[in-house]
């Protein structure tokens, strides 16, 4: 096991820990994500390497991988955003884990620009903005 990937937010009030799970999709590792002040939110759930604060550390945004299959490959890959002031959590996209997979790229204003790799090959990367504080289908976080 590697040491944990520890991601501080722009203004060092919270802390987001990826630990290797051990699960390996299309050569990259999968982990377990903590929160400080959120222990129990995110068990049982495998994440990506890439994780993304605002820029007043309000936001994360994170890349899930669900329902990994016999070979540890993600049958969907996600993208969420973690509001930790409001504790809550939610999807933004998700992509077919054998056809792509999806990336934060920037918080700009009220928005995330993301992108959508996909695989195969005729690949390609499409870019999308959201309006996230818009967005329906918040969850609160345990």
């Amino acid at each position: 096991m590697s040491n944990p990937i520890v991601l501080p937010s722009p203004n060092k009030k919270y802390k987001a820990i990826l630990t290797d799970s051990g699960l390996v999709q299309a050569g990259q590792a999968g982990y377990s994500l903590s929160i400080e002040g959120f222990p129990y939110s995110f068990a049982d759930r495998v994440f990506g390497e890439v994780c993304l604060w605002s820029p007043e550390s309000r936001f994360l945004s994170v890349q899930e991988w669900i329902e990994t299959d016999e070979d540890n490959a993600p049958k969907a890959c996600l993208l969420s955003i973690i509001d930790v002031l409001a504790r809550r959590e939610c999807v933004i996209a998700n992509v077919e884990g054998t056809k792509g997979k999806i990336l934060p790229e920037s918080f700009i204003g009220e928005s995330l620009m993301y992108k959508v790799v996909y695989f195969g090959q005729f690949g390609m990367t499409k870019s999308f903005e959201t309006k996230f504080r818009y967005l329906d289908g918040w969850q609160t976080l345990k």
